[in-house]
This record gives structure tokens, sequence and C-alpha cells, in this order.
């Protein structure tokens, strides 16, 4: 485990303070999860943003071509 040291502005690091006691984990903990949301956050984007990189309209009218015009069935509608 690395350790790694970052100034904050006072109003930033109460803020912190204050949400990990109302969480019940420590200060650490709080960053750590914090931050690790964020990376997540950041990761899922870049997926999302490659795939629809590379949306085909022309497969996508297609396939919905395909679909067959069909009453739904019961478990279907809502």
């Amino acid at each position: 485990m690395k350790t790694m040291q970052v100034r904050l502005p006072e109003n930033v690091h109460s803020r912190i303070a204050r949400l990990s006691r109302e969480e019940g984990v420590s200060l650490n903990q709080f960053i750590v999860t914090s931050v690790s949301n964020e990376i997540v956050r950041e990761e899922t984007r870049d997926f999302f943003r490659k795939a629809a990189s590379r949306f085909d309209a022309k497969a996508f009218a297609d396939a919905l071509a395909a679909v067959p015009d069909a009453v739904p069935t019961e478990e279907d509608k809502l």
C-alpha cells in the first residue's frame, strides 16, 4: 500500500471529515472509497465513449427491421 500526502483546502477537509463521521468510517477510508468511485466512473465513461464511437446507424436500423412486428406477450406488457 502506498502513502500519499494531499493538501486540501480547509473547507474540503472539514466537509470530508463530517461526511466520514456520518458514514461511520475513517477519513482515510472515506477518501479511498471516493477516489475508487471516481476511477470507476471515469473508466465507465471511457468504455461507453469507445462503444459509442463504433456505433453503426445502418446496422442498428437493420437489426430493428429484423425484429418481428408482434403483439407483446402478457409478461412483457406494462
